[in-house]
Formats: C-alpha cells, sequence, structure tokens
C-alpha cells in the first residue's frame, strides 16, 4: 500500500477539467485492465457460443448467362444494320433477368413442390436445448434434460407432405402435438382441435388436411406449425435467396440458396434455375408466335404492294420508252432507297409497338420522332434532284418503290420461316453455365470471423466502458479529480487494506479495570489502559497491553499504515500554520472510513511521542471505542458535557503510551446541542494546552449539523473521501458548508483506495522495502 503525496506547490487553475489526452486514455485503461478484459471475455464467451451451437447453414449457387436480347428485330431485318438499344427505357438486361428470378410466377413452383411454405418448429428449451440440438442426430430424439420432456431436446424429425387450411388459418401458429407413437394432433391458436391423424395417412377434417409422412418424436412434445400464405412464402423464401451479377456488366448472374439441409439448398437452388429458364423459354416462344402472327398478318399487304409497285414500273418504262436509267436517276434511286428502307423499318416497328404500347408512350413518341427525322431528311435530299428530268424522275421513283417492296416481303418471309423454326425450340437468352453441387461445409457461422469480431468489439466496448465511467461519472474515484477540480490538497492517499478487513472481523478483547486517567494539571505520559490478553485471560499476573484492532498496531509494516506515516508528515506541515493544536477528521457522507483514519493517525502521532487525545464526537454512531476494545456503555464525551462528567473519568488512557481516548459516550437524544455548549469549547481549550495533537472525529457534513459545529474549534480540518464513495457535488456542498462554518480546512487524504495497475512499481518499492525491514526486524 502507498501514500501518493501530491505536490502541494502546484494545483491547476480553478475549474480547470481534465482533457481526454493519449497519456490519461492509457492511465485509466491500465488501471482498470481486467474490467476491459472481464466485458472482452464475456461478449467473447457468448459469440463462440453461438459460433458454435448455431444451426449450421449451407449456401448451393447456380451460375447463367444472360445474353442481351435485341429490342427490334424486324428494324434490323429489314434495314440490314444491328439497331441500338434504349437503355434508358428498358434497363440493363442483367437487372431485368435478376428481378425476373425473384418474381412470384418463378419462385412459386418451387416453393410448392419443395413444401417450403409449410414451416415447423419445436419447442425447445432456453439456450439448453439449442446446444442438445446441436448435440443431437437428426431423427433420432434425444432424452429429454432435467425431467423437461414437454420440450424438445433435439433429434426431432416432422416431415410434413401436405398441409392445407383456410385463409384465415394461414400465417397462423398452429399447434401439433405429438399424442402417442405416430399419432398427432393438429391444433390452433386457442386450443381448438383442427384434426387428428397417424404418421404416413392423409387426415381430412373439413377445409383441413394433413399428411405427416414421417413422425420422430417423443409423446407428450409439441411443435409449431405455420401454413404461409404466397405472398407470405415468396418474401421468406427471397430473404433465403442471393441473385447477384458476377464481375460489372458481365451478363453473368449467380443465383445461391441457403438452408441447413446441404441436399435442399443443392436442389432448391436448381429447381431456381431451371424454372427460371423455363420461364424465359416460354416468354421467347409467345414473343415468337406474337411476332409470327404480326409478320402473317402484314405479308398479303406487303405482297400487294410489291405487285403494284412492279406493275406501275413496267407501265411507265413501256410509255416512256426508256428501260435504261441516267446516272442522275441512279444516283437519286439509291438515296431514296436507303431513306425509304429507314422509314418503312420505323412504321414496322411502330405498328409493332402499339400492340403493346399506347401513341403517348414514350417508346413509340421516341419511333415518332425518328420518323419525322428522317422525312425531313429525305425531303432535304430529294430537292437536290428538282432540276431532273419529270420522267427520269419518275422512273427512278417507281423503282425505288419496287426494290423497296421487294426487300421488305422478302425479308418478312424469310423472317416468318425463321420464328416458325424458333418457336418449336426451347433455347432462351439465358444459358446454364454452373449447375449448383452439393456443398460439404456451412458458409454460416463463420466461427472465426465471429469470434475474431467479438474479442475487438469486446476489448472496445471494455475500453468505452472504463473511460465513459471515468469521465461521465460524477463520483470521486482519484485524487486528481479532488486537486484539479475542487482545489483542495490532498495530503495522500490509503490504498484498501485486506489486513484491515481481517482485523475488523476479529472481536475485540474484553477491557479490564482500567486505570484513572491523572488529572489534566498532571504529567499523562505513562498512564494506561490495560486491555485483557490472552496472558491475562489465562490466568498471568500482569495483562499485557493490546491496542485492539487498530492497523497501526497490529501490522505496523503494511503498506496502508506506511502511506498513514506519509500523511502525517504532510498534516505536520499545515499544523505550523493553524491557530490551535486541534484537528477536526470528518467526511462528506458515510462510509468513507474517517474513524479508521483517525484512530491510527492518533496512534502514529503518539507513537512519535506526540501527546495525543482522540475525541469520538460522533455522538449518535461513533465507534471509535470499539477500535480500542471499549465496551458500548463506556462514558465519554455525551457525559463530560451533559452529565458535568471530570474529565478524568471521561478520558481513558490507552494501550499506547502518549495516547488517550475520549469515546462518544451514551446516545444523546440531543447530539447538536451538547456539542454547540459552552462547556465544549471550555473542554476543548484546555484539550488544546494540555496536549499536543487533539484529534476530533465527527459525523459526516452531509448527514448532519455537528461536523459543522465542531469545525468553528478546529486550527484545521481534514476532509476523508473514499473512492466513489461520494460525489463531486457533495465534495463542493461539503467544502460550502465548512466554509460557512468558519472551518479552516488543511486538506483532503483519499482512503481505501483500489491498486491501480499504472503505480505498479510505486508498490513494489514499497512492497520490497518493507518486507526487507520485517526481515531485519526478525
Amino acid at each position: 500500500m502507498e501514500a501518493r503525496h501530491i505536490d502541494m506547490g502546484y494545483l491547476p487553475p480553478s475549474g480547470a477539467s481534465e482533457g481526454l489526452v493519449p497519456r490519461d486514455l492509457v492511465r485509466v485503461i491500465t488501471d482498470n485492465l481486467w474490467a476491459v478484459v472481464g466485458i472482452a471475455a464475456v461478449i467473447t464467451a457468448l459469440a463462440s457460443a453461438y459460433a458454435f451451437f448455431a444451426t449450421p447453414l449451407y449456401s448451393a449457387d447456380t451460375l447463367v448467362q444472360v445474353e442481351v436480347p435485341k429490342q427490334n428485330e424486324l428494324a434490323d431485318l429489314v434495314t440490314k444494320q444491328p439497331s441500338q438499344n434504349n437503355s434508358s427505357l428498358n434497363g440493363p438486361p442483367t437487372q431485368t433477368e435478376m428481378a425476373i428470378v425473384t418474381s412470384r410466377a418463378v419462385l412459386a413452383p418451387v416453393i410448392a413442390q419443395y413444401r417450403l411454405d409449410v414451416l415447423v418448429t419445436p419447442h425447445r428449451f432456453p439456450v439448453l436445448g439449442k446446444i442438445a440440438e446441436a448435440l443431437a442426430t437428426r431423427g433420432e430424439p434425444s432424452r429429454a434434460w432435467f425431467g423437461l420432456s414437454k420440450y424438445a431436446w433435439g433429434g426431432e424429425l416432422v416431415d410434413i407432405a401436405q398441409l392445407n387450411v383456410p385463409r384465415e388459418l394461414q400465417d397462423k401458429k398452429l399447434e401439433l402435438k405429438v399424442s402417442s407413437a405416430r399419432r398427432y394432433q393438429l391444433l390452433d391458436e386457442q386450443g381448438n382441435l383442427l384434426v387428428n391423424g397417424v404418421e404416413g395417412q392423409l387426415a381430412q377434417a373439413g377445409p383441413v388436411s394433413m399428411l405427416v409422412e414421417r413422425l420422430a418424436a417423443r409423446d407428450g412434445e409439441t411443435f409449431t406449425v405455420e401454413r404461409l400464405n404466397e405472398v407470405t412464402a415468396v418474401r421468406r423464401f427471397i430473404n433465403q435467396l442471393k441473385v447477384v451479377q458476377v464481375g460489372k456488366e458481365t451478363g453473368i448472374v449467380q443465383i445461391s440458396y441457403e438452408n441447413s439441409d446441404p441436399a435442399l439448398a443443392t436442389a432448391v437452388a436448381n429447381a431456381v434455375t431451371q424454372n427460371y429458364i423455363g420461364s424465359r423459354v416460354t416468354q421467347t416462344q409467345e414473343e415468337a408466335s406474337k411476332m409470327l402472327a404480326f409478320i402473317n398478318n402484314e405479308l398479303p399487304r406487303l405482297r400487294d404492294d410489291l405487285k403494284q409497285a412492279e406493275a406501275q414500273l413496267q407501265s411507265h418504262r413501256v410509255a416512256s420508252g426508256s428501260m435504261q436509267a441516267t446516272t442522275e436517276s441512279q444516283s437519286y434511286l439509291q438515296g431514296s432507297i436507303e431513306f425509304d428502307r429507314q422509314i418503312a423499318a420505323l412504321i414496322l416497328q411502330r405498328t409493332q409497338l402499339l400492340d403493346r404500347f399506347t401513341p403517348q408512350s414514350p417508346e413509340v413518341k421516341t419511333v415518332d420522332a425518328q420518323l419525322a427525322q428522317l422525312r425531313a431528311a429525305k425531303g432535304k435530299f430529294e430537292s437536290r434532284f428538282d432540276s431532273m428530268p419529270s420522267a427520269d424522275r419518275q422512273s427512278a421513283d417507281l423503282a425505288r418503290d419496287a426494290k423497296v417492296a421487294e426487300e421488305i416481303y422478302v425479308a418478312m418471309v424469310n423472317k416468318a420461316h425463321e420464328l416458325s423454326v424458333s418457336r418449336a425450340g426451347t433455347v432462351g437468352n439465358v444459358h446454364v453455365i454452373d449447375t449448383a453441387v452439393q456443398p460439404s461445409t456451412p458458409v454460416k457461422p463463420r466461427r472465426a470471423l465471429i469470434i475474431s469480431a467479438a474479442i475487438v468489439l469486446g476489448l472496445m466496448l471494455g475500453v468505452l466502458y472504463v473511460i465513459s465511467r471515468r469521465y461521465l461519472s460524477q463520483s470521486v474515484s482519484e485524487p486528481e479529480q479532488i486537486e484539479g477540480k475542487l482545489r483542495l490538497p490532498v495530503f495522500g492517499a490509503v490504498l484498501f487494506s485486506d489486513e484491515q478487513v481481517r482485523l475488523a472481523r476479529t472481536p475485540p478483547l474484553p477491557v479490564l479495570p482500567r486505570a484513572r486517567e491523572p488529572s489534566l494539571h498532571g504529567d499523562a505520559r505513562g498512564a494506561t489502559a490495560l486491555v485483557a490478553s490472552p496472558d491475562a485471560a489465562a490466568g498471568g499476573d500482569q495483562p499485557r497491553p493490546h491496542a485492539g484492532g487498530l492497523l497501526a498496531v497490529a501490522r505496523p509494516r503494511d503498506v496502508a499504515t506506511e502511506a498513514l506515516r506519509g500523511i502525517r508528515t504532510m498534516l505536520n506541515s499545515k499544523l505550523l500554520s493553524a491557530t490551535n493544536r486541534i484537528v477536526m477528521v470528518t467526511g462528506a457522507t458515510p462510509g468513507t472510513g474517517k474513524s479508521f483514519i483517525s484512530a491510527n493517525l492518533a496512534l502514529l502521532y503518539a507513537q512519535a511521542g506526540k501527546r495525543v487525545l482522540l475525541v469520538d464526537a460522533d455522538l449518535r454512531r461513533g465507534r471509535l471505542g470499539i477500535h480500542f476494545g471499549l465496551p458500548t456503555d463506556t462514558v465519554g464525551l455525551a457525559e463530560l458535557l451533559g452529565d458535568g462528567l471530570a474529565p478524568e473519568q471521561a478520558i481513558h488512557p490507552t494501550s499506547v503510551a502518549n495516547l488517550s481516548l475520549l469515546p462518544a459516550g451514551a446516545r444523546p437524544g440531543n447530539p447538536s446541542e451538547l456539542l454547540a455548549m459552552e462547556r465544549m469549547t471550555e473542554q476543548l481549550t484546555q484539550f488544546n494546552e494540555r496536549y499536543d495533537l487533539v484529534l476530533v472525529d465527527t459525523p459526516p457534513v452531509l448527514a448532519v449539523a455537528d461536523a459543522s459545529i465542531v469545525a468553528g474549534y478546529a486550527g484545521a480540518t481534514v476532509l476523508v473521501m473514499r473512492e466513489n464513495a461520494q460525489t463531486e457535488l457533495e465534495v463542493q456542498e461539503t467544502l460550502k458548508r465548512l466554509g460557512r462554518a468558519g472551518a479552516q480546512v488543511a486538506g483532503a487524504i483519499f482512503n481505501g483506495m483500489s491498486a491501480r495497475r499504472s503505480d505498479r512499481r510505486s508498490y513494489e518499492y514499497i512492497y520490497a522495502y518493507t518486507r526487507e525491514g520485517d526481515a531485519s526486524a526478525a
């Protein structure tokens, strides 16, 4: 133990606050290292328990490749050039396909196929039930732990092949109770019987039907059964399904499914993929059928347009007698054919879009804008040939119309044959790259990651806890707070003493009839009060003096005693300027250990050759006499003040030379009034004249007014504090009350302080030095 002496030549400015500097943070963490480690250990233990006993989940995944579908096949066909997809209108194709994968049309058949819309949950005992499940074998029910047979303890298996309930019972928690071997009952939330059934047989009662293919459970066990609505089942399924694009704009999609059963996870992942591909094939076939119907509907009109254009061209050539086009008409013909080809393609595309959209839709408006641009460009092109002879121009126009009509008709016929073939095929724009294979290791829980994260999180929370407790708490936990914020000198800190705890538990020895206290005008140096010793109890001639449970007597080499010696030295320097030799020892609140400090300081001063009187002025709960083995009915200060008892009768010489004790005496009904009497002033004045030091132990300042009364008599007041036993506000209020009472507060003593790891080296020096002293004394 150690007295942490404070340099009293320097005090921080009033109101100075402690900053969160790294050095202080390190010290706080070091001093509370076990708290940090403890919090981290608890969090790590909980995380480890979860990591090892949580239900393992397996993930199976497939890879599919999505090809970009052609948006304007008819336009491409007529113009013989690939069209540009309008991604702003249609969206990225991969994102669209990923949305289709998670659609109800794709997932609902898979849910129904694998009965994922029926949930069965056993009633398990909290925590222990999860551990038992991890240790059990599926299909082999474990014996009940601790006789709790109504709970499931792992190994249970309920395989429901069919469960049909009315809509009002969907998404409700039904109860399946195993009544006997292979028999069960299904109950609703109110406990009403819905159906009685036997394993392997279809049970039906009204709108409720149920088929349990396999039942492995102990008699009396209960399970929660839920029949999910289709929408609820799809939402729950999507939470277990993961659809992501591999890479950026690769067109490759990964479909993953997680489940506690690796075989089921594999089957479901493949089923979702096949369902998705099947839906795309069906969609492709439907689109091909629609386009084929559209083409077949347009072919007669296109054929008539072709015949009409060819007939008009032939008639014009016969009438004009010219079969060979000029160079200028050839240029005009080629340019106008290209314009008409593009215009015809857009007209076909617009006709196709009108089957799905309105004329005001963005898609149709986009085509209309393109048509307007082409027609304007065509008008500018034709204006360049205004000087061309009318006959040549008319011949070129007719040749162009015939050429365009022929190309469109031939292209549409070829497309019709192509669509007839593709409609009968089973290939869409999605192809499987990898099918799912059964995984051998679970993906969750990731034990190493969980435990590592728990350690880091635990340490962070532990550090946050100790720092917040130190800097946010209003409790006074160390001397630096008093000096830095309240400008109150601290004489030293006494660490918590295990030896004092042991001594406090030892009952004091009885006191033999005492010698009378000599007159105050005589010499009290050799006065003693003999306390019964083991030798005296055995019938010895002379009883050996004994000081009861005082640490300074029983353990003079204890580090707490060394700390008190250091405090004695610091206090001496303050007493040099005091108005008298009366020192009041008090505290802000009860439980600070002021009586322990008073008794041991008095003893140490006496051992230093000072004539000391220890006064117990706590007339309400004073216990100083017990430290010296005095009975509780011993006369003392109360009788001295209230009954006019002579000081020689009230003061008790102790077994320690130079130390006398004035106990509290009987409990009076008016302690404050007694302390405020003129006789109290007179007696203290006499004590101050006849003793080198008078130590007065008073009640806590905030508890009663007694300490404020006595404070006016004392030349110095010492405030005893204990780690986390009082708040800063309580200390401030204590100092205010003492100031109003005229007290001269010399400083404070920090008592019962926990050993700090940051001061370990200082403790080691003291321990080593005291051990060497003990060895040399031996």
